[in-house]
């Protein structure tokens, strides 16, 4: 390899498996790699990814990391012991919450209680009133009780709390009675871990309460981690850019990150709806045509992470729920998550009906047939003894799938239900599609999306053998995927601009802002963001900026996200904004209230340094036979004793692949059932056309 080359790496940490992508900015050539997730020391994974891809440490420019420590902490409750700091009589808000219940089985259950309550973040003897207040007109009402905060701060010292969150009634408009109690606390208490709402000051009490909350909980683990990864990797001498993942779509430094570390919360599925928004920039650069409309699917070991992706466009929100009653704002990623992937246990459950996950076998011990002592059955497991996943190609090789440990754990099982392996196997399989499929309209046909405007982009290890029946029961015609759909989500890490996301909350009524007032708002935001981003080396004429409001009707409970044309704010451009949500309710909910004042909630600034378009893989035409064998296949419910087992690294530019099929590659597997094909298009992606029902029915 020549010295001038020089690399971009994507490295995502899963639940399962580490992925890494590199790609050469001088030759085009990407190469991918996956080693399993080492926990709890995840820099591990990462360290053996670098030196598995044999790229010399001195040719890495940049690496762009996408992480799991922080939601790990949480979904396990392993974070920092932590404190809340309250407005007095506020501080049972994170039990409280919405006061709404979860529908489900335990809709009506009396001993029900808040998952917070259950296993709380901060428990209630951590919480503390303090004498304060801020009205809702911003001005104060209470003065911060400086001497309560020093007592407060020297009984958390004592008590061995190292992290502290500070969240104060209405602090959204003047944060001064915030940013006093967080100096009293450092002045007290020199080590501890202390964050506020400054990180996003905004409305919405409760929600801004969890986000700072979550901060202070994953902060000193997040950040601890961060650092002992960027040691490792100077110890093996990467001296390039180390940029991490936030939730917000774009990438940042690791002390810009650290500032406010739960918008790396879930930042590695983010990187895969980056590799989304990429692939429908390249589609239309390549006059491949589509309307950059996917929904987009990625399985991997241990969960679903499904997002909607329209017109090319990063799908946005600014409410992220990690547990019911327990919602972030924040400027976030739409991505939701199933606990459906194929390393998802295939159980029954205490009335003895089949389930599949949320629980999985991880990395270790794994799946039952990768003989690491894994006892219970799996996804993978299923798909092994169906002969969707053939053994000897999985993973390129690398690992061996051992049918006969699959089967025996399917037994186990299925003996429990009266079934055969073989039933419970198409049992289960056909359960995780359709949880996948519910999944995807809770984000598409629930928000009133014409799914048959979509494709159905999968990825990650598992999505291509599970898409063609998903988009089956969803009533999509059209799959795509990827190259390298194993490490997509890597692949869009590495695509994503660097960015940095300002707001704050007027909340007022819009018109009664003047225009002045309002531009004035969204400078200063500019201005921080794009200070921000220079800060982190980004030269100034390479920022672009947008502005988004929050806004509803007065009365009602929440806000909505609209976009903003670039412009000077005027009189004539205020009234444009007002007619502009008018037309955003009529579109979105079939009604206008002209009649009724508009409320401005939120006003939001996002400054981003664009990278450019990455190459795309692409195949080299007639390499060879494509046809490895004929094997059997079960694929929902039909049997197929003879389907062709194919090498997509060997298709041929028009070559179709006409179903019952699978499409093997180094970490992926397409299972295609009859009455679909498959073929390659333009820019190396996989297109599988629904053209008639499974089985061929017409």
């Amino acid at each position: 390899m020549a010295s001038d080359e020089r690399w971009w790496m994507g490295i995502d940490i899963g639940g399962t498996f580490t992925d890494l992508v590199a790609v050469n900015r001088k030759t085009g050539e990407i190469r991918d790699l996956k080693v399993l997730t080492t926990r709890p020391r995840q820099e591990e994974g990462v360290l053996e990814a670098v030196r598995g891809s044999g790229i010399p440490i001195d040719q890495i420019d940049e690496i762009v990391h996408g992480h799991t420590t922080g939601i790990n902490a949480v979904l396990s409750r392993q974070g920092a012991k932590t404190a809340l700091l309250a407005t007095a009589g506020h501080r049972d808000l994170l039990d409280l919450g919405r006061m709404d219940r979860e529908f489900g089985p335990r809709l009506y259950d009396p001993t029900w209680l808040r998952p917070h309550q259950e296993h709380p973040i901060v428990r209630r003897r951590d919480r503390y009133g303090v004498r304060e207040r801020i009205g809702s007109d911003g001005a104060e009402i209470i003065a911060l009780d400086e001497d309560q905060v020093r007592t407060i701060a020297r009984e958390v010292r004592d008590r061995g709390i190292g992290s502290v969150a500070v969240c104060f009634m209405n602090s959204y408009l003047d944060q001064a009675h915030e940013i006093r109690a967080a100096e009293l606390l450092r002045e007290e208490y020199p080590d501890v871990y202390v964050q506020t709402s400054a990180l996003y000051p905004v409305t919405k009490e409760h929600e801004r309460t969890t986000t700072v909350v979550f901060d202070a909980y994953v902060g000193p683990t997040v950040t601890g981690y961060l650092h002992r990864l960027e040691e490792e990797l100077a110890g093996i001498g990467f001296g390039g850019a180390l940029w991490v993942m936030t939730m917000n779509g774009g990438v940042g430094s690791v002390p810009e990150t650290s500032k406010a570390p739960v918008f790396q919360l879930v930042s590695g599925p983010v990187g895969g709806v980056a590799g989304a928004v990429q692939l429908a920039r390249t589609l239309d650069g390549d006059g491949t045509g589509g309307n950059g409309n996917f929904l987009t699917m990625d399985v991997g070991g241990t969960s679903t992470d499904v997002a909607a992706v329209r017109r090319g466009q990063t799908p946005l929100t600014d409410l992220w729920t990690v547990e019911h009653g327990l919602v972030m704002t924040m400027p976030a990623v739409d991505v939701r998550s199933v606990g459906s992937g194929a390393g998802s246990l295939i159980h029954l459950d205490s009335l003895s009906t089949l389930r599949v996950g949320p629980e999985s076998a991880g990395s270790q011990p794994g799946p039952a047939c990768y003989g690491r002592g894994g006892a219970r059955p799996t996804i993978t497991d299923a798909c092994v003894h169906l002969g969707i996943l053939q053994p000897d190609l999985f993973a390129g090789g690398a690992i061996r799938l051992d049918p006969t440990l699959a089967e025996s754990a399917l037994e186990a099982v299925a003996d429990q239900l009266g079934m055969t392996p073989t039933e419970l196997a198409d049992g289960a399989y056909r359960l995780a599609c359709s949880n996948m499929a519910g999944a995807l309209r809770s984000i598409s046909t629930f928000r009133g999306l014409d799914l048959r405007e979509f494709s159905l982009l999968a990825f990650g290890a598992a999505g291509p053998m599970m898409a063609v029946q998903v988009a089956r029961g969803l009533g999509i015609g059209s799959v795509i995927v990827p190259g390298h759909p194993g490490e997509f989500s890597a692949y869009g890490l590495v695509a994503s601009d660097l960015r940095v996301t300002r707001a704050q909350s007027p909340l007022a009524p819009l018109l009664a802002i003047g225009p002045d007032e309002l531009e004035a708002g969204f400078v200063a935001l500019e201005d921080a963001a794009t200070a921000d981003l220079v800060h982190q080396g980004v030269a100034e004429s390479r920022i672009g900026v947008s502005r988004e409001i929050f806004a509803m009707y007065a009365g009602q409970t929440w806000d909505n996200r609209i976009a903003l044309e670039p412009g000077l704010i005027d009189d004539a451009r205020l009234n444009g904004i007002a007619a502009q949500v008018h037309e955003f309710y009529l579109s979105r909910y079939g009604f206008t209230a002209e009649e009724i004042p508009i409320m401005l909630t939120t006003i939001e600034v996002t400054a981003a340094a664009s990278r450019p378009i990455l190459p795309s893989w692409r195949p080299t035409a007639g390499a060879g036979d494509s046809l490895i064998r004929r094997t059997s296949m079960r694929l929902a419910g039909e049997e197929y004793p003879d389907a062709g087992v194919y090498d997509r690294d060997k298709l041929g530019a028009d070559e179709v692949v006409n179903g019952p099929a699978i499409i093997v590659e180094s970490y992926a597997t397409t299972a295609i059932d009859d009455g679909s094909t498959a073929c390659l298009d333009g820019s190396g992606n996989l297109t599988v056309a629904l053209t008639t029902p499974a089985g061929g029915a017409r």
